[in-house]
């Protein structure tokens, strides 16, 4: 049984995957979303008492976490990563882990700017990430929403619960850290997706990111998905981009289109004792 490993963003827990991941079980792949180091418990018990651990948790260790999970299955996983998580799941394939990798809605890599359509828009969220009391190494409450996006959300029936995050992850987005070898002809297939409505990373980024990858002997493909926003993987029209995702998955493992055996799904994302967020 090949095993999807599902890396979810920042702010956010596993649950981010409850409507996602059963596309994949129910075609025959072992489902396993794992919670980032330091943010496995439930999100009212994140947000009352954040872990102290939490900001000491950067790329490295996030990186370092999920190398320890792809080892221990039998055999290299197909990877998906959702915002933050898309990043890791290019940096994870860039060092030789998974069989394959797709990455939606993903910030991307140090080399490729991040500046869309909207830099004052994009300013103005740097500026909340990086500016205030706390120390480089602290701890950052969740990001408010705005009104729009509040209203969208409840329109589309989405419960959406952010949990605190580690300053460190954002700072070191500007360090080697963050680095991939965009030229690699080692790499695994790697897939990227943008939405078209995506506010918070524009679509135009992920393609910026595929142009860096394109003229490698790898395989790097992209997709659009024009009326998804930044929770394509939740919101309604999922189901197509977990339906590509998964054929992109399958052609890359030389799989039939469609399997009948049953599939082991993580509790992570489906237990909302355990992760209730976006």
């Amino acid at each position: 049984m090949d095993t999807v490993i599902l890396i979810h963003g920042a702010w956010v827990t596993p649950r981010c995957w409850r409507y996602f991941a059963p596309i994949f079980a129910q075609a025959g792949y072992r489902t396993l979303a794992p919670a980032w180091p330091c943010k496995d418990r439930a999100v009212a018990a994140q947000l009352a008492h954040p872990d102290p651990r939490l900001k000491q948790v950067g790329i490295p260790e996030i990186l370092a976490y999920h190398k320890a999970v792809i080892r221990s299955q039998p055999k290299p996983p197909v990877l998906i990563g959702h915002s933050f998580g898309g990043l890791i799941v290019q940096l994870l394939l860039d060092q030789g882990f998974g069989a394959a990798g797709i990455a939606i809605s993903s910030v991307p890599p140090r080399g490729v700017s991040a500046v869309g359509r909207a830099p004052l828009e994009v300013a103005r969220k740097v500026w909340k990430l990086f500016a205030g009391p706390s120390r480089w190494h602290g701890i950052l409450p969740p990001p408010k929403r705005d009104a729009d996006e509040v209203a969208l959300r409840k329109a589309q029936g989405i419960a959406v619960r952010l949990v605190p995050e580690s300053r460190r992850i954002f700072w070191q987005l500007l360090t080697k850290a963050a680095d991939v070898d965009f030229g690699s002809p080692d790499r695994a297939p790697l897939l990227l997706v943008g939405c078209g409505q995506d506010r918070c990373i524009p679509a135009e980024i992920q393609r910026r990111t595929w142009e860096r990858y394109r003229l490698a002997p790898a395989r790097a493909d992209f997709a659009l998905f024009p009326e998804l926003t930044h929770m394509g993987i939740a919101e309604p029209g999922h189901e197509a981009l977990a339906a590509y995702c998964l054929a992109w998955a399958q052609d890359r493992l030389r799989r039939p289109a469609v399997s009948t055996a049953p599939a082991a799904i993580s509790e992570a994302w489906r237990d909302g004792g355990r992760a209730s967020t976006s």
